[in-house]
């Protein structure tokens, strides 16, 4: 089950941001300014079983200021660079950092296991959807690593199997972490200049985008 919390809501449920926070800091050595974490929408996964497994943050970042790759840009400028390029003219954008942290327990069934993996990943993506369309944004970067894309090293379950409309940005110097631009709705990837070549966007399209009607009770889904 996934639960959205929003800013206004933050106070209510600081244990269970805190335990995401927590994983996001152990496992992908990620944090958040203050700043960005007050305007925050957070999605939780958890369960019984585990309590809090995975989910994701919801942040702002600015655009940045030259689109120009410049040969003293590290990796992250890079990334930021293009994911600034394939945004609508605004001054900021939004990005997902997305954690799931369940592993393969052999005490759990492996098929239990597979659905629970494609589960969260199509609840995220109905979140996603319904952020968007409150947050009136076209366009949703994010980032996870890429051994959360998958149950062991046999059984993948990548997010652009299911997830339509996607663009795969894959680094120069690969680093453990997935990239992707998510059009949440369905349009077209418009760059506003034409994509350097110090990173390479290999886009992979579906062509059935799936229904982005769903109920929510409490900020629930799933």
């Amino acid at each position: 089950m996934l639960k959205i919390i929003e800013p206004q809501a933050h106070e209510f449920y600081g244990q269970k941001i805190d335990s995401l926070l927590g994983l996001l800091k152990i496992y992908q050595n990620f944090y958040l300014f203050p700043d960005a974490q007050d305007r925050a929408t957070f999605i939780i996964a958890e369960d019984d079983k585990r309590g809090v497994y995975g989910g994701a943050i919801l942040y702002p970042r600015m655009i940045s200021s030259s689109l120009e790759f410049m040969p003293e840009d590290t990796q992250d400028e890079k990334l930021e660079k293009l994911f600034s390029d394939f945004q609508p003219k605004v001054k900021e954008y939004w990005t997902a950092r997305i954690c799931l942290c369940i592993g393969h327990d052999t005490s759990t069934p492996l098929l239990e296991t597979v659905k629970l993996y494609q589960r969260f990943y199509h609840n995220l993506y109905k979140a996603f959807c319904y952020f968007g369309e409150k947050e009136r944004i076209e366009y949703l970067t994010f980032t996870l690593r890429a051994i959360d894309t998958h149950v062991d090293n046999t059984l993948h379950i990548l997010t652009y199997q299911t997830w339509p409309y996607l663009i795969e940005v894959r680094p120069e110097n690969p680093d453990g972490f997935f990239y992707g631009i998510l059009s949440l709705k369905g349009n077209s990837f418009e760059p506003r200049k034409k994509a350097r070549n110090s990173l390479n966007s290999r886009p992979t399209i579906r062509t059935n985008l799936s229904s982005q009607n769903f109920s929510t009770s409490e900020g629930r889904i799933g």
